[in-house]
Order: structure tokens, then C-alpha cells, then sequence
């Protein structure tokens, strides 16, 4: 009888022991709590648009990610499901990706309905003049803006801050896959990818001459109606956005160009890959005012170029190729020579830099 007690007692101790474990995956007691995973790549991986031109490699400055913020709302209703500030952006910064996690209500693990997921990077006081945080809503996101002083024509800004440039990426109607605790957005055959894309354009100036005729370059403008007074975080129409109303300069002094360039026409543009022709420019030693990163713009960009060559002022205009090339993470450089006569001649070319891979891709555990 003493060892059918025995028996019913390591029995139920047993029972107690399983019923402990499952319970509980830390032994603590405490149910671990659900947790989405964000997938966020990084925007260093430029990809080809145009056979004929390509894309060129951004700077550590350009690429540079200091602070990342997600937000990932229900579509349905808007609800704020999770937030994340974060600092850790190692793996953003080596040109590949991280995984970022977010705790969620065991209500939203329960029901996972469809999200929307906005991903800020380098979003602060001296980049665009204000802070977000988790009481910003998704209505707020869609509507925050750089104002001219950011990035705009009142104050052009050729450095990079240490805190780098904003960037962006949006994800919207995305399914939740998984079971409490561990969740992900996307399929189960296809991890769905947050790509960051620098929310500004570059724009550049490259000039050079034969001589022996001093050339100065006495002012840079763009025209009225040409860069935006404010522009979107979030990509958005810009239908109704309003753009600069008069004339607008680049340049705060006059540059005379150092030395002289034997030929100055081998550095126009003849159809080689971007990032070629990037290089040569970059190796030559010519005269570079700039770079400008200002508000993406739908517009053709024009404006002219004021200088003097041996004493006698001039004019010559500049144009871009097509409206829509400075949009968002794009960049254009504009090269002026001179090689005889009294005309400063002109050549464009244009590119999308900074835009992030399509192809598929394996994401890991980072």
C-alpha cells in the first residue's frame, strides 16, 4: 500500500514538473512575450535602372545610419501595434541588414490582422527640426515634412551632418505569419523587407578649362518653380506641394578654377556606366562646387550659370534631361568646359544612386 502512495505521488510530480515546462519557455514562470521581427535593409546596395548609365556608389557620409525608428500599425484601423527607437544599426552599416524586434499584444498575436510598417532612419532635431516618437500616428508620418531650412533652397546643404541624412521606407498591407511568440511579416515563402531610401537628391557641378583665359564661376542659380518649399519624409503625391517662386542662388562666392586641363572634353559623358564615369570625374582634379542635397522634386531642373572668362561676363543655361529625375535618392551632375572661344559649354548626366537591390534575397538571423 506504502508503494502505490509512492508511485501516485512521483506520478504527480511528473505532471506538475510538464504542466511547469510548458508554461513557461525561461523557467521563470512567466509566459514569453509575443514579438514581431522587421526585416530592414540597408540602403548602400544601388541597383542598375538604365543600361547606359547605371548608378554610383554613395559615401560613408550618404550611407551613414545613426538612428532608426519603426512604427507598424493595424490597416484596417490605424491602431499603433508597435515602436522602436533604436541606435543598433551596425548591420545597417555595412552595407546588408538587420533584424529588428518589437514586442505586440497577445490580442494582436491572437488575430494578426494585415500591417502597415514605417521605418524613419536619422530623423532628428538637426536633420529636420524636429523629433518623432510613439505618440506620432500614422497620419502624423504621412504628413511630416523638411521645411525649407532642412534641406531646401534657404540654406542649401552640401556636408553631411554626424547625424546623416533622413531616410524612409514604407510597407503597407503586409500579412502576419507565425505563431505567438515568434512572428514576421510577409509569406512563408517570402520575408517582406523594409528598404530605406534617402528621402533628398544630390546635385552637383563640375567644371574645367584649357586656359591660359582665367575662368570664374560668379553664381549658380536654379529657376522659379523648381525644388519644393517643403518636402515628404513619406513618399506622396506632390501634387500639391509648392515649390520655390523665384530665382534661387547656389553659390555664396565666386570660384576661379584651379589650374588648367589639357583636354577638357574626354570628361564628358559618352555612355559609359555611371559609376566608370563617376570614378573619372572623381581621379581628375577638376573644379567641384557642391554637393547640394535639397527636396526631391518632379520637375525638369533648370537654371543658369554666371562666370567670366578673361574678364568678359557671361551666361549659360542648364536643363535636365526630364521631369522626374530628381526624384527622391537621385543625384545629377552637371559638367561645364571650356576649351576656346567665349561660351562655357554644357553636359548632363543623370543617375539613380543610392536606390536599394530588387532581387530577392536570403535573409538570416542577423
Amino acid at each position: 500500500m506504502r508503494r502505490k502512495l509512492h508511485i501516485g505521488w512521483l506520478w504527480s510530480s511528473i505532471l506538475l514538473m510538464l504542466l511547469t515546462a510548458c508554461s513557461s519557455s525561461d523557467g521563470t514562470g512567466e509566459r514569453e512575450p509575443a514579438m514581431l521581427t522587421i526585416y530592414v535593409y540597408s540602403p548602400d546596395n544601388p541597383m542598375l535602372i538604365r543600361a547606359a548609365v547605371g548608378n554610383v556608389n554613395p559615401t560613408e557620409a550618404e550611407s551613414r545610419v545613426t538612428k532608426l525608428q519603426i512604427w507598424i500599425f493595424e490597416t484596417n484601423t490605424g491602431n499603433l501595434v508597435g515602436y522602436l527607437n533604436t541606435s543598433i544599426t551596425d548591420g545597417l552599416n555595412t552595407g546588408t541588414g538587420a533584424s529588428y524586434q518589437i514586442p505586440v499584444s497577445d490580442d494582436f498575436a491572437s488575430r494578426k490582422p494585415d500591417v502597415d510598417v514605417y521605418v524613419l532612419a536619422n530623423v532628428t532635431e538637426g536633420t529636420c527640426g524636429y523629433v518623432l516618437n510613439e505618440n506620432t500616428t500614422r497620419t502624423n508620418l504621412q504628413d511630416a515634412v523638411l521645411d525649407a531650412d532642412h534641406f531646401g533652397l534657404s540654406s542649401p546643404v552640401s556636408v553631411v551632418s554626424d547625424d546623416g541624412i533622413p531616410m524612409a521606407g514604407v510597407l503597407r498591407n503586409q500579412p502576419v505569419i507565425g505563431d505567438a511568440p515568434v512572428l514576421r511579416i510577409g509569406s512563408i515563402g517570402s520575408i517582406a523587407t523594409v528598404s530605406l531610401a534617402r528621402v533628398v537628391s544630390k546635385l552637383r557641378f563640375v567644371f574645367a578649362t584649357t586656359g591660359p583665359a582665367t575662368l570664374t564661376i560668379k553664381d549658380i542659380q536654379l529657376n522659379s518653380g523648381m525644388i519644393p518649399v517643403k518636402g515628404y519624409l513619406i513618399p506622396r503625391s506632390m501634387s500639391t506641394v509648392t515649390y520655390n517662386n523665384s530665382e534661387v542662388s547656389l553659390l555664396s562666392s565666386p570660384v576661379s578654377l584651379d589650374g588648367e586641363v589639357e583636354d577638357p572634353t574626354i570628361y564628358i559623358y559618352s555612355g559609359q556606366e555611371a559609376q566608370t564615369y563617376e570614378t573619372l570625374i572623381n581621379g581628375a582634379g577638376l573644379t567641384t562646387i557642391g554637393p547640394f542635397y535639397l527636396h526631391e522634386s518632379d520637375k525638369r531642373l533648370t537654371g543658369k550659370i554666371s562666370y567670366s572668362i578673361g574678364g568678359e561676363d557671361k551666361e549659360s543655361t542648364f536643363q535636365m534631361e526630364a521631369a522626374g529625375d530628381f526624384l527622391r535618392n537621385h543625384t545629377w551632375i552637371v559638367y561645364g568646359y571650356h576649351t576656346g572661344g567665349g561660351f562655357l559649354q554644357m553636359n548632363t548626366i543623370y543617375v539613380k544612386d543610392w536606390a536599394n537591390k530588387t532581387e530577392s534575397h536570403e535573409v538570416y538571423n542577423w
